[in-house]
C-alpha cells in the first residue's frame, strides 16, 4: 500500500500486483465484459481505493482507444500503444482532469476535489452502500492550452464481488446538453429583460404619456436599450462560435486606456452601476496592444459585471492597466470576497452563484482569452485584498 498526504479523499493505493489480481478476478467471471460492453454508458469498475481495475468499450472509446486492452494497458498489442494503460489510475488521472497532478496523491487529494461530482458520488456510494448519482464539472487537458470543459452524469454503485468491495462508476457525458441549456437560458433571460425595456418605453411614448420635456431622454433611453439588445444577441453569437472553434479573430492596434474607458461608457445608465462606482485607477498605464478589440472588450465587460454583482450600493468596482513584461495585464477589483467553494468552481461553465443557467461569464471571460487571445486569467480574493481579476495577453497576438 502507497499512503501520502491528502486534502480530501484517501490518498491511499493498491500495489500494481492486487490491482491486477482483481482485474483478473473480474475478468474471470462468466458475462462481466458482455454485460459492461453491452451498456451505452462510460463504465469503469473501482477497487476500495477508486483505482481502476475494470473498463467497457463505451470508456475506451471515449478516451480514443481502440480496445479495452489497449485502455487498460494490457495483451499482446498494448506495449507500443502511444498512452499508458489507465489501470491502476482513479477516473480523474484517466480522463486527464487539470487538478488530477496538482497533488502526489492525485485524484481525489486536492482541495478541488470537495466539491468535484464524480468524487463525492463515489465516497457517497462507498459509505451509504447506495447508488449515488451526481453531476460533475471538469476541465481536462493542458492548463491554459488545450482545455475541454466536460459536464459529466455521474452514477456510482458499490457492488459485493466474493466478498470484495468495488464500485461500478458510470458516466454520460452531458456537456452539449448542458452548453445548450446554459446558452438558450442566458439567451432569453437577458434578452427577455432589455426587450421588456424596450417595449415599455415604446408603449409610454406610443400613449403620450411622457411630457414633451422628456421626449428627448426617453429616445435615447430607447435607442440605448436597443443597441444593449442587438450587443446581448452578439454575445450569445459569439460564444456558441467560441465554443465550436468557429470565432474568428481580427487584431489591430488597440490603447488600454481608450479600451478601459470603451468598457466604462457601456454601464452608463445600467442597473447594475446604480448607487456604485465605476472608475479607472489613476495609475493604470497607456499601452499599445494589439489584439482583437471587440473580444477583449467582452472580456473586460464581463469582469465589470461580475464585480458590479458581487458588491452592494457605495461599493467602488476599479478599473486597471500594467506592463508585465512582454504582457499587458488588465485588472478589475472590487473589496468583497468570494466564499472558497465559488473560489473552487469559478471557471467552471455551468457553475454560477445566480441559480442554474446562468454561469458562463467566468467560463466565457476564460475560454475567450485562452483559446482565442493567447492571454491567461488569474484572480486573488482574500479579507486582505478583496477580489482582484487579472486577464494577461502578450502585446500583439
Amino acid at each position: 500500500m502507497l499512503d501520502l498526504a491528502t486534502m480530501f479523499a484517501s490518498a491511499e493505493r493498491a500495489s500494481p500486483a492486487e490491482v491486477e489480481r482483481q482485474h483478473e478476478k473480474l475478468a474471470a467471471l462468466p458475462y462481466v465484459r458482455t454485460f459492461l460492453d453491452a451498456a451505452p454508458t462510460m463504465s469503469v469498475v473501482l477497487n476500495a481505493h477508486r483505482q481502476i481495475v475494470f473498463a467497457n468499450r463505451a470508456f475506451a472509446a471515449f478516451l480514443g482507444r481502440n480496445s479495452v486492452e489497449e485502455l487498460l494497458g494490457i495483451g499482446p498489442n498494448t506495449p507500443g500503444s502511444r498512452e499508458p494503460g489507465v489501470l491502476g489510475r482513479r477516473p480523474g488521472e484517466a480522463v486527464g482532469c487539470i487538478r488530477a497532478g496538482l497533488t502526489e496523491g492525485g485524484c481525489g487529494t486536492t482541495v478541488f476535489c470537495r466539491n468535484c461530482g464524480a468524487m463525492n458520488a463515489i465516497l457517497n456510494s462507498q459509505r451509504t452502500h447506495a447508488l449515488d448519482v451526481q453531476e460533475c464539472r471538469m476541465i481536462t487537458g493542458e492548463e491554459g492550452v488545450n482545455e475541454t470543459a466536460l459536464d459529466l452524469r455521474i452514477w456510482s454503485h458499490p457492488i459485493d464481488v466474493q466478498g470484495e468491495p468495488y464500485t461500478v462508476f458510470s458516466v454520460v457525458d452531458a456537456s452539449n446538453e448542458k452548453r445548450r441549456e446554459a446558452l438558450e437560458r442566458i439567451f432569453f433571460h437577458d434578452v427577455l429583460n432589455t426587450a421588456g425595456v424596450v417595449k415599455g418605453l415604446a408603449d409610454l411614448l406610443v400613449q403620450g404619456r411622457i411630457p414633451a420635456t422628456g421626449i428627448k431622454e426617453a429616445a435615447e433611453m430607447l435607442a440605448e436599450s436597443a443597441g444593449q439588445l442587438v450587443e446581448e444577441i452578439s454575445v450569445q453569437r459569439m460564444l456558441s462560435a467560441a465554443e465550436t472553434d468557429e470565432l474568428s479573430v481580427s487584431a489591430q492596434l488597440e490603447h488600454s486606456r481608450e479600451l478601459l474607458t470603451g468598457v466604462l461608457h457601456q454601464f452608463h445608465g445600467n442597473g447594475l452601476a446604480r448607487d456604485k462606482a465605476l472608475v479607472i485607477d489613476a495609475s493604470a498605464q497607456q499601452l499599445e496592444i494589439v489584439t482583437d478589440a471587440v473580444l477583449l472588450r467582452r472580456v473586460l465587460v464581463n469582469l465589470v459585471k461580475n464585480a458590479l454583482e458581487a458588491v452592494g450600493a457605495g461599493s467602488t468596482v476599479t478599473l486597471g492597466a500594467h506592463a508585465e513584461g512582454e504582457m499587458v495585464c488588465f485588472t478589475v477589483h472590487n473589496a468583497a470576497v468570494m466564499p472558497q467553494a465559488v473560489q473552487l468552481q469559478v471557471f467552471s461553465r455551468s457553475f454560477s452563484t445566480k441559480g442554474s443557467g446562468r454561469g458562463l461569464g467566468t467560463y466565457s471571460i476564460k475560454l475567450i482569452s485562452e483559446r482565442y487571445l493567447r492571454g491567461r486569467v488569474s484572480f486573488v480574493s482574500n479579507e486582505q485584498e478583496g477580489t482582484r481579476f487579472t486577464v494577461r495577453y502578450p502585446k500583439a497576438i
